[in-house]
């Protein structure tokens, strides 16, 4: 049995359709987000002061605990500050650690200084598409939010936030980038945006450069509203 052309034709035109549909629905994503950055201070950070760290989720902390080491800041011990606060979990069951919590542990530890660093993820599936064609793995997006607090008085000495602009695919290093930018960012690290044109190749090179060297490895990306 012979089939008939237009059949055929109607079949492929059906299947290149389909084939279209699910490339153009496949959509491919950065390694590492893009990010938007918001920073200033009142007090520049010192080298001699102790400093205790709490955050949420633990590579923020880590990000966080090298780059203030690489600045020369003392730390309290980040196994020391978790004991205490699962003391606290024990003598309260059920009772999450409070800020208040955070701000008596440290300055029992003989901290001056309490940074937090809070970091929000969203998690987003594939589109069905790519569940198709078997690539299907999860993406994010986040934001980190770090601020220092002096131990006695509570004033905030100097804060920064790093907000992810696109979906990205690495959870571990995209953290750690939004976490080295919110930094950067508060210690006025990052150069203001140069005008268009003439300057922004300039400027580019060195909020690179400076970022190189204060954020371990990776260099500046997206766009940035610093405000020192």
């Amino acid at each position: 049995m012979t089939l008939h052309p237009m059949i055929g034709f109607r079949t492929g035109s059906l299947s290149g359709a389909l084939l279209l549909l699910a490339l153009t629905g496949c959509q491919s994503y950065n390694s590492h987000p893009v990010a938007q950055t918001d920073g200033s201070y009142q007090k520049t950070p010192n080298a001699s002061v102790k400093a205790a760290v709490w955050g949420t989720r633990q590579e923020s902390v880590q990000s966080l605990t090298t780059w203030l080491m690489k600045r020369g800041l003392t730390l309290v011990d980040e196994v020391k500050m978790n004991q205490m606060a699962s003391d606290i979990r024990a003598n309260q069951p059920g009772t999450p650690v409070s800020n208040a919590d955070v701000f008596k542990l440290g300055k029992l530890a003989g901290a001056k200084e309490i940074i937090f660093i809070d970091t929000d993820v969203t998690t987003w599936r594939a589109n069905q598409f790519e569940d198709l064609l078997g690539q299907s793995r999860p993406i994010y997006t986040a934001s980190v939010f770090v601020r220092a607090l002096d131990a006695d008085s509570g004033e905030i000495h100097w804060s920064g936030k790093a907000l992810s602009m696109d979906k990205f695919t690495n959870l571990k290093e995209g953290i750690h980038q939004l976490t080295c930018h919110a930094l950067a960012t508060a210690w006025g690290l990052r150069p203001q945006p140069a005008p268009p044109r003439r300057q922004r190749a300039s400027t580019e090179r060195a909020a690179s450069n400076v970022l190189r060297r204060n954020c371990i490895r990776f260099p500046l990306v997206g766009r940035r509203t610093g405000s020192m």
